[in-house]
């Protein structure tokens, strides 16, 4: 009788990513960039990211000398 004991599948350790750093990371990569932001509820802003913050663990955008939330961007221009 002949045995086979064969492994199907690699079990690898599943990395789990904090919803934080996830968005920091996008936050970096938007520096440079030039985006269309939301403001208020009938405004719209643009302007070159400038750089990030964080305020309460989560990242905001720089433009100009305002800062802002993530969930605020409606275009990210291409470089």
């Amino acid at each position: 009788m002949i045995q086979s004991n064969t492994h199907t599948g690699a079990s690898l350790p599943r990395r789990q990513f904090s919803p934080n750093i996830v968005s920091l990371n996008m936050a970096n990569a938007l520096v440079g960039r030039t985006v269309d932001l939301l403001v208020g509820s009938h405004r719209v802003s643009h302007g070159v990211v400038s750089g990030i913050l964080t305020e309460g663990g989560k990242p905001r955008i720089v433009v100009g000398k305002s800062s802002y939330d993530l969930r605020q961007i409606l275009t990210i221009s291409p470089v």
